[in-house]
């Protein structure tokens, strides 16, 4: 059988099953990090994240080996001091200017 056929085989179930693919793609992903001692762990991860994309199976946002992950904090941006409204611009109203 054609690579393409086993691959067009893994999508259709992936598709039909996308949690147990989900649990497959990080079962392996979690074996091979133990296997190398976490040594490639960026690399493992990336590489399941393309395989469930490929799949169309992509995790959750915020989800890392099926684990929920904590969102990021923002980037110390000071949030804006007028509350986020901007003044009215003249001219825009319906009012001619001057009147």
């Amino acid at each position: 059988m054609a690579l393409s056929k086993w691959i067009n085989k893994a999508k259709a179930y992936a598709q039909q099953n996308p949690d147990k693919a989900k649990q497959a793609i990080d079962k392996i992903g979690t074996t091979v990090d133990k296997q190398t001692g976490g040594k490639y762990r960026d690399k493992i991860n990336k590489a399941s994240d393309s395989v469930g994309g490929a799949l169309g199976v992509d995790k959750q946002p915020g989800q890392v080996d099926g684990q929920q992950q904590a969102p990021k904090q923002d980037g110390g941006q000071q949030p804006k001091q007028d509350g986020g409204q901007q003044p009215p611009q003249q001219g825009s109203g319906s009012t001619p200017p001057g009147q």
